[in-house]
């Protein structure tokens, strides 16, 4: 049987597994739940404010905190009309 981080490599490639491996790090994790209650509050004041938080921020959320994925995908169905969608997994601009 292989191992999994063999296939892990196999499949991803060496520097993408370095990148995860990093991305999922006790540090990483550590500064991430340090960011979660900033970006929370920045995400319930655009839903209160009924203002979009932005581009940028939403797929950088997104990417970073898995968590906060299931907040960003409700409040992109509660205003359709920023432009903004999930598809298969990805933030992504209607207009593009």
């Amino acid at each position: 049987m292989p191992q999994p981080e063999k296939a892990e490599n196999a499949v991803l490639g060496f520097a993408q597994v370095e990148q995860f491996s990093k991305r999922w790090s006790s540090e990483a994790i550590a500064l991430r739940s340090k960011a979660r209650p900033w970006r929370m509050e920045k995400i319930k004041t655009a839903e209160v404010l009924k203002e979009n938080p932005g581009f940028d921020f939403l797929p950088e959320c997104w990417q970073d905190d898995p968590a906060l994925q299931i907040v960003i995908k409700k409040l992109l169905a509660k205003f359709p009309q920023w432009g903004i969608a999930c598809v298969d997994g990805a933030l992504v601009k209607w207009d593009e």
